[in-house]
């Protein structure tokens, strides 16, 4: 309930970036920028259909939730890299460190290159190629909220501030932040999660004479866990410049009790499925952790804009025995 309280408080926050009811139905397509800050990173959660508002818990948490960041018991590291479709590559490396007790600093950079294009003039003559790219940089920091926690649920709350450069034929720079909470309750007959994240609250990029809105959207997520090593997952996404859409996901994991354990992931989103067919909703994945590492690996496919793969390495350091706050988590 607190959880959807601070939910409820930051309605407020939505109501600032809407300039219209429009702005979040079909018919606002195609309305705002920056539309690679939503292109996913972490094939972790990419597996699980992107239903990780409330799962997150390393460093792709400066993505999907900073209040996630929380749960990295020491250091966390990833980098994920994305052959997209139409000769676009899209790379992400996010970094997450435990500064107190209490709080978790986070950073991350990525980077889209869209491939060398063909340009012309007004008068349709070649004026020769051009590679448009964007540059991502971005920062934050996660606070578990002592105060508001009790035996029953820990609370936390993040923040991400991130700028944004890209470059077309001329260059435009963005700037945006992300809001969120999560939430883990014990009471029930099994512990689990809620989230909520506000993303990409800011300035948006300006080429010409028109600056582009940022891609802003809200989250609600939960995520349960009925067994120990079964994660089910899922939220409900509210995004400036479209509709309101869902995701699902499920991760189970096989320990072998020898310092080597498998994942195996599944999802669905229904985001693209009104223009590329309900199939292009599914995805899924497995990984791989050894020690310290791990590896994973994300299938979605994209209707006649054809498959893509993501692949993740991972690096995440076990909590110090002295932490006693990182006992409860899993």
């Amino acid at each position: 309930m607190r959880i959807l309280a601070a939910a409820v408080l930051l309605l407020p926050l939505l109501a600032a970036r809407a300039r219209a009811a429009a702005d979040f139905t079909s018919g606002a397509v195609g309305t705002v920028g920056s539309q690679f800050l939503t292109l996913d990173i972490g094939a972790r959660c990419i597996a699980m259909g992107g239903a990780c508002t409330a799962a997150t818990n390393d460093a792709y948490s400066v993505y999907w939730n900073p209040a996630g960041l929380e749960r990295v018991p020491r250091a966390s590291a990833g980098f994920t890299y994305t052959p997209y479709v139409a000769g676009i590559n899209y790379q992400a490396a996010e970094g997450a460190y435990r500064m107190t007790d209490t709080g978790v600093l986070g950073g991350g950079f990525r980077y889209m290159n869209d491939g060398a294009i063909a340009g012309t003039d007004i008068s349709g003559n070649n004026t020769g190629s051009f590679t448009p790219s964007d540059y991502v940089g971005e920062v934050s920091w996660a606070q578990a909220l002592n105060d508001m926690s009790d035996s029953d649920m820990d609370l936390s709350m993040g923040v991400t501030a991130r700028m944004i450069h890209s470059q077309i034929v001329d260059n435009a720079n963005g700037y945006a932040a992300d809001l969120g909470i999560q939430s883990r309750v014990y009471s029930g007959p099994f512990p689990y999660d809620l989230g909520f994240v506000a993303q990409n609250m800011g300035s948006g990029q300006q080429f010409d004479q028109y600056r582009d809105p940022m891609p802003f959207q809200a989250k609600l997520g939960a995520a349960a866990y009925p067994l120990r090593n079964l994660t089910l997952s899922a939220d409900a996404v509210l995004p400036q410049g479209s509709m309101v859409y869902g995701a699902l996901g499920v991760e189970y994991v096989y320990d072998t009790g020898q310092g080597l354990k498998a994942a195996f992931r599944a999802g669905y989103n229904s985001l693209t499925a009104p223009s590329l067919g309900m199939a292009s909703g599914l995805s899924g994945g497995a990984g791989v952790t050894f020690g310290d590492f791990s590896f994973d690996y994300a299938f979605t496919p994209m209707g006649i804009l054809g498959d893509v793969h993501r692949f993740s390495i991972s690096f995440n350091l076990p909590a110090l025995m002295s932490m006693k706050s990182r006992e409860r988590y899993r």
